[in-house]
């Protein structure tokens, strides 16, 4: 990154912030380090995407969390990292995942949802431009009833835990490898899952963002890029003269160019 320049744009995905590690391992603290630096260098952004499953709120209330003494420290913690990256003038954008809500109509919990109005943030499903749709990407997987079903199946797992703690460790694994994680193993599978979000997305002829797989890529003939997680790959895209950058760090001395798509 060239010191003290401003970027067209950010998009990061699948943080999950809050998750403990004994559910499963993350990169939050690489993630840190990065905004850090970003910062340390003047890098700025005129637009910030915060692209879906930001904050993890299926195996625990974040609302509670952030409600909590010291709970807001712990959100400001992540979210004054990412506001450091704005310029006054910037649009900073937070589209709504599946991990990020616990609603059958996939909102935001309440208090969450006014701690980041507070900060500026526009919050939407879906952000949508004459050349770009950006959006989570669950809108692929979940129908209205099946989101309905998944939900009521997360709240009565919240139930069982209070009686089996250990039931969320057991079930990520359980999801990891029949539902969501294995699913784009191969090309059929990659065509099905993103034949289903473009069209759902009503994309056309635009170039469509997304996270939720947690599989960073980009496919030209598609024009659909995905910006992968803050979980396993620590990657995310940056968006400068419409050309787009898939990146993963590695350390503040090593940030990996996987791959580039010129709009």
């Amino acid at each position: 990154f060239k010191k003290d320049t401003v970027y067209d744009a950010i998009y990061l995905s699948d943080i999950h912030y809050l998750l403990k590690k004994k559910i499963r391992t993350h990169m939050h603290k690489d993630l840190f380090k990065l905004l850090d630096h970003l910062k340390k260098r003047g890098v700025r952004f005129r637009k910030i995407f915060l692209v879906g499953d930001i904050i993890e709120n299926w195996y625990f209330s974040a609302q509670r969390k952030l409600v909590r003494k010291f709970g807001r420290k712990r959100f400001n913690k992540l979210f004054d990292r990412f506001d450091a990256l704005a310029t006054p003038v910037s649009l900073k954008i937070y589209l709504i995942g599946n991990h990020d809500s616990f609603s059958y109509v996939g909102s935001l919990p309440p208090k969450i949802d006014q701690y980041l109005r507070e900060r500026d943030y526009l919050i939407q499903d879906r952000y949508d431009s004459e050349r770009l749709v950006v959006l989570h990407g669950h809108q692929g997987q979940y129908s209205k009833f099946s989101w309905f079903v998944n939900i009521l199946g997360v709240r009565l797992l919240h139930l069982v835990s209070y009686i089996f703690p250990s039931i969320f460790t057991t079930m990520e694994n359980f999801y990891r490898k029949h539902f969501n994680f294995d699913r784009n193993e191969t090309e059929a599978e990659v065509l099905e899952y993103y034949g289903t979000l473009r069209e759902r997305s009503n994309q056309g002829n635009r170039l469509l963002i997304c996270g939720h797989t947690h599989q960073a890529m980009a496919d030209q003939k598609l024009r659909v890029i995905n910006t992968g997680d803050w979980i396993e790959s620590g990657t995310f895209v940056v968006e400068q003269n419409q050309e787009f950058f898939g990146l993963e760090f590695k350390s503040k001395k090593k940030i990996i160019e996987k791959f580039s798509l010129k709009q």
